[in-house]
């Protein structure tokens, strides 16, 4: 895990699903992981009293197809998951078992993706059917009702997230945008499209202050977007800030910004996982160099890596920790370290 200024070191893998996994997701604590795959199934991954992760739950018999993407509401009580059986299954835990409590119906084909506001109130759902639904937890958390249906992609729309201060949402999509849905009174509107990146758009991820965006796409691009709008505004306005061009040799899958540091984590088809963030990883993300990786594994996986994600933690702390998931159906967990 050779970097110019950081390593990534192999921790443990976590080992139980049968078939690829799609997608992995921290709890907003961290002291969770969920994952969901091929085998139709989701997995609660925890640390025993030695310190050890182990898979204390398995969700499953929700979803009669892939399991493609799984969700954390922000207060940690319930779990959503989106399927190419066309469903999105949102799950609570009760007596210590986790419980379906709703199915969310209404994408003609394969849901991509879903997630939560801030709020805990809305879910955003994306499909293969080119369209972006928003739901509302109605008053009893056990229903949700269907709240928008966003039309203005015009192909399979890959996946979907919240801003993580204003009512914005944004969607990437086959059709090589992302589009930036703004909360109108009653409805939602589509603020702003995205159109730099030359191929499929697979993911993007916000910092944690929303100033910034990060996107990645079949074009082997990380393109950095800032947001012109203040913070106090209702709207986000994107403006792109930064390209890194071929840091993957394959399609890159997957992307996640630290929850507190300017770092950037990348996946792709090329089994490789990379770090971003300059010279000076430490150093906030206003005129930072991207370009620069800052850590990588070449051979993750054995096979494409579909998802990586930072486990939540708070700035001070100095090494972080990255999960990654991939074709080979294993989760590895890895530490990452800024060479001192």
């Amino acid at each position: 895990a050779e970097g110019a200024a950081g390593q990534l070191k192999h921790l443990c893998d976590l080992s139980g699903h049968k078939e690829r996994v799609w997608c992995i997701a921290w709890s907003p604590s961290g002291k969770l992981l969920a994952s969901c795959g091929g085998d139709k199934e989701v997995r609660i991954w925890a640390k025993d009293t030695q310190g050890k992760w182990q898979c204390n739950a398995i969700l499953e018999d929700a979803h009669d197809r892939t399991v493609r993407a799984v969700a954390w509401s922000p207060g940690e009580d319930r779990i959503a998951t989106a399927s190419f059986d066309g469903t999105c299954v949102v799950w609570t835990k009760k007596g210590g078992e986790y419980e379906q409590v709703a199915t969310l119906q209404g994408h003609e084909n394969e849901v991509k993706s879903v997630a939560f506001d801030p709020s805990g109130k809305l879910l955003a759902t994306c499909s293969r059917d080119k369209s972006v639904w928003v739901w509302e937890a109605m008053q009893d958390e056990d229903d949700y009702e269907c709240v928008g249906v966003l039309h203005g992609h015009s192909q399979d729309v890959k996946m979907v997230a919240w801003h993580p201060t204003k009512e914005v949402l944004v969607s990437a999509s086959y059709d090589d945008t992302l589009r930036v849905w703004v909360a109108e009174e009653d409805d939602w509107e589509s603020a702003q499209t995205l159109d730099t990146h030359s191929s499929t758009v697979w993911a993007l991820a916000f910092d944690g202050s929303g100033e910034r965006m990060a996107s990645v796409s079949d074009d082997l691009t990380l393109r950095i977007w800032k947001d012109s709008a203040a913070s106090s505004s209702v709207t986000a306005s994107y403006v792109e800030e930064a390209v890194v061009r071929a840091c993957h040799t394959r399609p890159i899958y997957s992307v996640h910004w630290h929850p507190s540091k300017a770092l950037i984590a990348t996946a792709a088809g090329d089994d490789a996982v990379r770090v971003f963030g300059g010279a000076d990883p430490a150093a906030p993300a206003e005129g930072k160099d991207w370009s620069q990786g800052v850590a990588a594994v070449e051979k993750a996986h054995r096979g494409d890596v579909n998802c990586v994600r930072w486990m939540p933690q708070g700035a001070e702390e100095q090494t972080a920790v990255l999960a990654s998931a991939g074709d080979d159906n294993i989760i590895r967990l890895w530490s990452f370290s800024t060479a001192a």
